[in-house]
């Protein structure tokens, strides 16, 4: 009986606190939905990839270093994006590729248009 009905009224409160605690002060990310429909249009070379996700996930997690320019006159910058995508399609990007990118406009945050093959660099 105490098991059932009073434990879960004593740790209820204590489970809330501490998930209003973790969640609050912080802004909400950006999603890459929102980044690819309204971000500026830009090129990025991919330095790195690396996938994050299992062999069992079908739309893995893959972050890429990129190096971006996002325009003429403005330089170069470097840009970790986190993004999913198919597992297929993550076999086609290379280090070096170029690859079309939407930026926010303070370039904190991207997401790679995935919507044909990377161009070769």
């Amino acid at each position: 009986m105490l098991l059932f009905v009073v434990l879960p009224f004593v740790v209820a409160p204590l489970v809330i606190a501490f998930v209003a605690w973790r969640s609050s002060g912080q802004p909400r990310p950006i999603r890459t939905s929102v980044i690819l429909a309204e971000g500026q249009p830009a090129e990025g070379e991919v330095l790195s990839i690396k996938p994050l996700g299992t062999i069992i996930d079908m739309r893995p997690m893959v972050r890429f270093s990129l190096r971006v320019s996002a325009g003429a006159g403005e330089p170069p910058f470097d840009l970790e994006v986190t993004q999913s995508l198919p597992r297929s399609l993550v076999r086609e990007f290379r280090v070096g590729d170029v690859v079309d990118v939407r930026v926010t406009a303070d370039r904190s945050a991207g997401a790679i248009v995935w919507g044909g093959p990377p161009v070769g660099g």
